[in-house]
């Protein structure tokens, strides 16, 4: 059977409101010599907290819910790396659900995360949340509904408003282009996620930006929309060579690299043809045939802060909602280079 605190106080011959007070780490009149042999007793014994008896004094489980929204994607999986990190050494357990960029799954996630009695949750919505008006109405009444506290993560929903995290997207757009451009070039194609996101409608922002900046038009035929998935990359990078563009901006690391799929297949080399610039930093831009330049969204630190913000929320449950932005930084390795010459086509 497990040990209790009633088998360490017969051992150590104190009362159990002493072992209690000891193993709490609470300040009271008890010498060190007996702190000291209850907390080796208990050591010897493998005393284990039962973390049901802890919740009903404290009020809280210690558990917090991380409800993400694709874990096929590597961005978000070391998102959860970082959440769960830093959980850790907050003494918290983490409760990780996948949505697979579901709304209804997410809504059910919710519901199971508070079934648990955790003590607040994480949640990155699905990409296309606020592009369907009945499962966005579903999510926000959920929310608004919702009897603890929790924190939105990356991904903005429309008409909720809470503890948002994410990295400053506009300036990463911004970025991305004026590299690109520093580098002479003036075709830029993107391929987007959904516009309906956040982060892809502020990143198309700053690429607008910069365009107007330099006095380069915007031209809607350079820009593809579609999901950040690798088959994005693929199709969008097809119609864009069609439009003969000189470099692509990719919304997402799993976009470029479909890009970079879709021009090996073309035969069009990267750099020397074509310019491919990513989004996240993350394991993929790694793996590219040709590591790949990125724009480095902090990933770790997004993860840490987000557990540091809802645990500040769930202990100050009354503080003011307000939105976290973190500045994303250009990480320059081989895919980018000089425009190959003007009346080089690439279809």
């Amino acid at each position: 059977m497990a040990c209790t605190i009633r088998d360490i106080a017969l051992a150590a011959d104190v009362s159990v409101s002493t072992v209690s007070l000891v193993l709490r780490g609470k300040e009271c009149r008890i010498s060190e010599e007996t702190k000291s042999r209850v907390r080796q007793i208990a050591e010897q014994m493998h005393y284990v907290p039962n973390q049901v008896a802890v919740s009903l004094v404290t009020k809280k489980t210690h558990t917090i819910g991380l409800i993400y929204a694709d874990m096929l994607n590597p961005f978000y999986s070391e998102l959860a790396v970082g959440v769960e990190r830093n959980a850790r050494s907050h003494d918290y357990s983490v409760l990780i659900c996948n949505c697979d960029e579901q709304v209804q799954r997410c809504v059910s996630n919710i519901d199971l995360l508070e079934s648990r009695c955790i003590d607040g949750f994480i949640l990155q919505p699905p990409e296309t949340i606020n592009a369907v008006p009945g499962q966005l109405h579903a999510l926000q009444e959920k929310l608004n509904s919702c009897r603890i506290p929790y924190i939105i993560l990356d991904r903005a929903i429309h008409d909720i408003f809470h503890d948002y995290i994410a990295a400053d997207h506009q300036l990463g757009g911004s970025l991305a282009t004026e590299h690109l451009i520093r580098l002479g070039h003036t075709r830029i194609g993107c391929i987007t996620g959904s516009l309906s996101d956040y982060g892809s409608k502020r990143r198309l922002a700053g690429y607008k930006e910069v365009l107007s900046s330099h006095g380069i038009p915007y031209n809607p035929s350079f820009v593809y929309e579609g999901l950040y998935l690798v088959e994005t990359g693929y199709y969008g990078a097809i119609e864009l060579f069609k439009q003969n563009v000189t470099a692509i901006f990719a919304f997402s690391d799993q976009i470029a690299l479909g890009v970079q799929r879709a021009a090996l297949e073309y035969n069009i080399s990267i750099p020397e043809e074509l310019s491919l610039i990513g989004y996240d930093d993350s394991s993929i831009a790694h793996l590219c045939a040709v590591p790949l330049t990125t724009i480095r969204q902090p990933i770790e630190l997004l993860g840490r802060r987000a557990c540091e913000i809802l645990i500040d929320r769930i202990d100050t449950p009354d503080r003011l909602h307000q939105d976290y932005l973190y500045p994303p930084a250009l990480i320059q390795r081989k895919s980018c280079a000089l425009p190959r010459s003007a009346d080089k086509k690439l279809l």
